[in-house]
């Protein structure tokens, strides 16, 4: 037995910002893969301050979840996946990665949380990873007739 090698793609989760209020991304689709990795960037702070006052994590939604009716109600928090309260300084240039089995019965995730500092220009990127082959369809069988 022969392993497919890994594919993906890669999105963006949070656009680059130097904003501080409640951190809301793009809503990012992620049916047909079972793994995500978010990646979150920060820059050079212009000032020390706590920039994670409280946790910055993920949040999923349904796999009917249309974009174009998107609301917070929507959405719900995925336990353990976020990152929790950091200083400005103690994140300069660095990264900072949140990886995930993305829940089976979930089509859409996206980063929400509390950005408190403008000081630091942040962003973040969500690798979707292991793809998974959905069973066949009826419309994918060709019938066979013999006789």
């Amino acid at each position: 037995m022969t392993k497919r090698p890994d594919n993906g793609t890669v999105k963006i989760a949070v656009a680059t910002s130097t904003t501080s209020s409640y951190l809301v991304g793009t809503a990012v689709t992620v049916s047909g893969y079972a793994r995500a990795k978010f990646v979150f960037t920060f820059g050079t702070p212009t000032a020390d301050a706590s920039i994670l006052g409280s946790s910055i994590g993920i949040w999923a939604a349904g796999i009917s979840k249309s974009l174009s009716t998107e609301n917070a109600t929507a959405y719900a928090v995925i336990p353990g996946a976020y990152l929790a309260a950091v200083s400005s300084l103690s994140f300069s240039h660095q990264a900072a990665v949140i990886d995930i089995a993305i829940p089976a019965d979930k089509g859409f995730l996206k980063v929400s949380g509390a950005f408190d500092s403008a000081d630091v220009p942040h962003s973040a990127t969500v690798e979707l990873y292991n793809p998974v082959e959905a069973p066949p369809t009826h419309a994918d069988i060709t019938p066979v007739i013999i006789g």
